[in-house]
């Protein structure tokens, strides 16, 4: 095994890193309450605040209450400091781009539909000109780079989509494409929608403290994102979590990977769609509609049948992995949400073993639809302030 050289500017690089997050993470904090914590000497704490200071990401705010003596100055993440990009690429074709600031508040954010998929130079254009416009609208604030999730396989250090069965993209530069066509010039971080979700748990939503989570993104299209010790399980060719293109249906659909009986032509909002005879208009059509119809018995027999079929592969991912939480987002999870939840949790008693069963979190996310531009933004997080020391 290679064996990394730790630089004294490397070794700071971390340290800076680890404070950034100890701040991010309790909200406000001391000088000593750093030192403390991390067992730095005096100047070290001073020089690593005084970088994070001079680079827009902590300011001083307010004093901390001392009995006696000088008030110690409180740390905390700079609201009016630089900023990140998010761009979501959905199944069939909806893009949403938006301003996010380091605590995770959404500055600005827009929504729009491709005009096209095909070529791949003109839907990125697209992307780009949407892109270049929120970041016009901030022309004084550093933008610390853009994530981008996009569905399929991605290889998320090429920047390379590698297969989308949706947009039938195979080996799109999509990183390079988008940096070509953005006038400014900083990190795009492009992966799979799903791991950006999965991240965006552990950064903003209800996954901050899990070591083994999977987060289940089930509504145009079913993914997982798998957290093993703390990082972001990836496997071979970046394709772990493909769970929707498991042909668990006998004689089922044809999916448009190509196969029959995945588990996504049954259970995705536009199977849904396809069963009650409605042509797939968007996510949101697709989630009013079935709500409104969820009294009728043959809606309310469809979806607990796919709510059923998600207890299945949840009750698999359980036997397997072995997580202490699984955290369900997308469409579907905003149809009736409270019997969603306990439809997989029953499939789980009944097909899971008894000691995971009986341990494991079953939650949904916290995020609304608004807020899933916090997954992009996450991308560009983990990438500047992950702790992870080798990569």
């Amino acid at each position: 095994m290679m064996m990394t050289t730790l630089t004294s500017s490397r070794v700071n690089d971390i340290h800076k890193k680890m404070v950034f997050r100890y701040i991010w993470e309790k909200e406000q904090v001391s000088r000593t309450q750093i030192r403390s914590n991390f067992g730095f000497s005096k100047s070290t704490v001073s020089g690593i605040i005084r970088d994070l200071i001079d680079q827009g990401l902590i300011v001083e705010n307010g004093q901390e209450d001392a009995p006696l003596g000088r008030k110690p100055e409180l740390l905390t993440v700079n609201p009016q400091g630089p900023v990140v990009l998010s761009v979501l690429l959905k199944d069939f074709g909806d893009v949403e781009v938006a301003i996010v600031d380091l605590k995770g508040t959404i500055l600005n954010r827009e929504s729009f539909t491709l005009l096209t998929k095909e070529p791949p130079r003109a839907a990125v254009d697209e992307v780009a000109w949407f892109v270049n416009e929120a970041l016009s609208r901030f022309p004084e604030t550093t933008c610390l780079g853009i994530g981008l999730g996009a569905p399929g396989i991605v290889n998320h250090r090429s920047g390379v989509i590698e297969y989308s069965a949706h947009f039938g993209w195979k080996g799109i530069p999509i990183g390079s494409m988008l940096a070509a066509s953005v006038n400014q010039k900083f990190p795009i971080l492009v992966d799979n929608r799903t791991t950006a979700a999965t991240l965006g748990e552990m950064w903003f939503g209800s996954g901050k403290n899990s070591r083994n989570l999977i987060c289940i993104n089930c509504g145009e299209a079913i993914g997982a994102g798998i957290v093993i010790e703390g990082k972001i399980y990836r496997g071979f060719l970046d394709g772990v979590g493909e769970i929707g293109h498991i042909p668990l249906i006998q004689n089922g659909n044809p999916c448009f990977c190509g196969k029959t009986g995945c588990i996504e032509s049954m259970v995705s909002l536009p199977a849904l769609m396809k069963k009650m005879g409605r042509k797939y208009t968007g996510e949101d059509d697709a989630t009013r509609i079935l709500r409104d119809k969820i009294k009728k018995p043959s809606t309310r027999e469809m979806t607990l049948e796919a709510y059923s079929t998600l207890g299945e592969i949840t009750a698999i991912l359980t036997n397997v992995l072995a997580p202490e939480k699984i955290i369900f987002a997308g469409g579907l999870t905003r149809i009736e949400p409270e019997e969603m939840l306990r439809s997989v949790q029953q499939k789980v008693q009944e097909k899971a073993l008894e000691p995971l069963a009986r341990n494991i979190q079953l939650e949904m996310s916290r995020f609304h639809q608004e807020a899933e531009a916090l997954w992009g933004a996450s991308l560009v997080m983990e990438n500047l302030f992950s702790l992870e020391i080798i990569r």
